[in-house]
């Protein structure tokens, strides 16, 4: 098996991020179910600190936290990774904190309670994106590598 192969089938790894142990449960039962690898982190801090020590494909985050909210989680994580996709969660569905997400980059926001397919849909899309990047990503640099530009001529030879 080529290392292209290898990777095209290693599992998504998504990060949920919710201070509610039920929701955690259930999100990862779902997400892994569908084939993904599931982090969980119970608080902004960790989901922070978890972001840091591995990569993650996409990060879904509940906007109510105690300490951190999701917004300020979400400000975080786009100054780290502006490409990084985040899928808020909130029951708190209101204008001002759907304009303050979506100014941050966020490129979700799901009100609960959270259908499962429009969930899987969502972060499906966000998956390809990623590989198509990833997959774009690597082939310029492919290009780069192989390409060589011809030598210029030294001046006054023939």
């Amino acid at each position: 098996m080529s290392d292209t192969e290898a990777k095209k089938e290693t599992p998504p790894t998504l990060l949920v991020v919710d201070d509610n142990d039920t929701v955690l449960e259930l999100l990862d039962l779902l997400l892994s179910h569908h084939g993904s690898t599931v982090v969980r982190a119970k608080s902004g801090a960790e989901c922070l600190a978890v972001v840091r020590e591995r990569p993650v494909d996409v990060v879904i985050l509940d906007v109510m936290m105690p300490g951190m909210d999701g917004i300020e989680v979400s400000a975080e994580l786009k100054r780290a990774d502006p490409s990084l996709p985040i899928i808020l969660l909130t029951a708190k569905d209101d204008l001002k904190t759907r304009t303050a997400a979506m100014s941050l980059g966020v490129n979700e926001f799901i009100a609960k309670p959270i259908h499962n397919r429009d969930l899987l849909a969502r972060v499906g899309t966000h998956l390809a994106a990623r590989r198509w990047e990833r997959e774009m990503e690597h082939t310029a640099a492919t290009v780069a590598r192989l390409y060589q530009p011809p030598a210029e001529k030294s001046a006054g030879k023939a």
